[in-house]
């Protein structure tokens, strides 16, 4: 084997044993979930529950009103029984002083190594329902069928595809031709 070739076995071998942990690391990251069980709407001195999955295992979860940094309104133990199937469900109550409208519960954990999205929100309304959702838009019923491309078109993408294929094989077999064999015997000098 030639010094190059080592060189490039090695590159290659090095380059593997650092790109397969580090994607085998990233690919167990989950996305965790929050979200109001059941109706989200509430009134002021009730309370309202949530749903959560995914969170890290061994922090508590801390459930806020409006912000990562507003009041803390319940607090989940550390989700259980492990990171990547961790689920909780709870009640979270809302203080009688929340002004009506909408709000956002905001679920946060002092943990950020194996789950992203977090901080977790999930809107709730205090003595209001919720917008209305749009009425969807009307779909056609038919479908546009276009004449596409012709035969012909495809013929003559085959035809430069096959040309293009000739040129490089041409071009390889010239550089091949010039390169002395390495079987050959070099010329013997003469004294």
């Amino acid at each position: 084997m030639r010094s190059s070739s080592r060189k490039w076995v090695f590159g290659m071998v090095a380059a593997l044993a650092i790109v397969v942990p580090a994607g085998l690391a990233w690919a167990c990251v989950t996305v965790v979930s929050f979200r109001t069980n059941g109706p989200s709407t509430v009134q002021p001195g009730g309370t309202v529950e949530v749903f959560g999955a995914d969170f890290a295992r061994g922090r508590p979860v801390d459930i806020h009103l409006d912000s990562a940094d507003g009041p803390v309104l319940a607090t989940v133990p550390s989700p259980m029984p492990s990171t990547m199937t961790s689920t909780f469900t709870v009640q979270v109550p809302i203080a009688a002083d929340v002004a009506p409208g909408q709000h956002l519960l905001v679920a946060t954990q002092d943990h950020y190594d194996m789950n992203v999205g977090i901080p977790a929100r999930a809107a709730i309304y205090v003595s209001s329902s919720p917008p209305a959702e749009p009425t969807p838009t009307e779909r056609t019923t038919t479908l546009a069928v276009s004449d596409g491309p012709s035969a012909a078109n495809y013929i003559l993408i085959g035809l430069g595809v096959a040309a293009a294929g000739i040129l490089l094989a041409a071009v390889a077999s010239m550089i091949a031709a010039r390169r002395p064999s390495s079987g050959q015997a070099r010329g013997a000098e003469s004294s």
